[in-house]
């Protein structure tokens, strides 16, 4: 009886300490290296990606972790298909910036006409076809965007999108304020179907983290985009660049959006050295 609750308590011990750590406030450390920060700080975007099977060859990592948080404090070492991208946005924060950059990161309609770079066919193109909030995750009824005059500590929200690419999907946008750094989880509330379903719902995600640098004067921007691929057809079909090159693009509209020109960095990859495996970290 003794031994059984002393199991208890220490497995209670732990699982409060788990909990502290996931309760701590946000740090750059916690995602980025030292080498993150000095690449980042220099103008580079640091992308990953890793798909299981690795088919194609060019996953940069055999595996992905993602950091928890009290955000997304989720066991992301199941999805079969992970990718992030760190970067360094220069933006100065006073109470009006603050409050624009709010309203900047929740008016999904300004991501309508997002573009990214086709590797297929070589050159930039147009993926969000359409992006609109709407009410709920049942209603396609197109709504205005939001405009906050405060900051709350989270807000929920729904939008649909439509792209060239998954085709008709909406999500649920849950936008945390924690001082002058930020959150935003989307998820995917429907099934991504790939002639059949490849997922289930709420298992296509993009978190990103905008923790801000009162040195530097900018964010240092973290941000992942994990999807569960359940048909092995699908992952040996798919190149890993196919999430990537989205994640980028969404960086890069991001940037566009708050004033900045990255649209010479919509390709993350040099073809050559994707192929000569010159980007693996294994």
């Amino acid at each position: 009886m003794k031994k059984t609750t002393l199991i208890l308590i220490i497995l209670f011990t732990l699982s409060f300490a788990y909990t502290e750590e996931n309760l701590k406030p946000l740090t750059v450390d916690t995602f980025f290296s030292e080498k993150d920060i000095e690449r980042t700080l220099a103008g580079e975007i640091v992308t990953r990606m890793s798909i299981k099977y690795n088919a194609w060859n060019e996953n940069t990592d055999n595996s992905i972790y993602v950091p928890p948080s009290r955000y997304a404090n989720e066991d992301f070492s199941i999805y079969e298909m992970i990718s992030d991208e760190k970067a360094f946005i220069p933006y100065k924060i006073t109470d009006e910036s603050k409050l624009n950059f709010y309203n900047t990161i929740v008016a999904y309609s300004k991501l309508q006409g997002m573009k990214y770079y086709s590797r297929r066919i070589g050159q930039v193109q147009e993926l969000m076809v359409s992006c609109y909030r709407v009410e709920s995750e049942k209603s396609k009824k197109r709504i205005n965007d939001k405009k906050f005059t405060a900051i709350p500590p989270k807000s929920t929200n729904y939008f649909f999108q439509e792209d060239n690419k998954f085709g008709k999907l909406t999500f649920r946008s849950e936008v945390y304020n924690e001082g002058n750094s930020f959150v935003v989880v989307n998820t995917c509330t429907q099934p991504i179907t790939y002639l059949v379903y490849v997922n289930k719902k709420e298992e296509f995600k993009s978190i990103s983290y905008f923790i801000y640098d009162e040195e530097k004067e900018g964010f240092f921007y973290y941000t992942v985009s994990p999807i569960r691929i359940r048909i092995d057809l699908a992952l040996k079909k798919l190149s890993p660049t196919t999430f990537s090159n989205r994640l980028r693009a969404t960086t890069v509209h991001l940037a566009k959006l708050l004033g900045l020109d990255w649209e010479d960095k919509y390709n993350p990859w040099i073809e050559e050295k994707l192929l000569s495996g010159g980007y693996k970290n294994y």
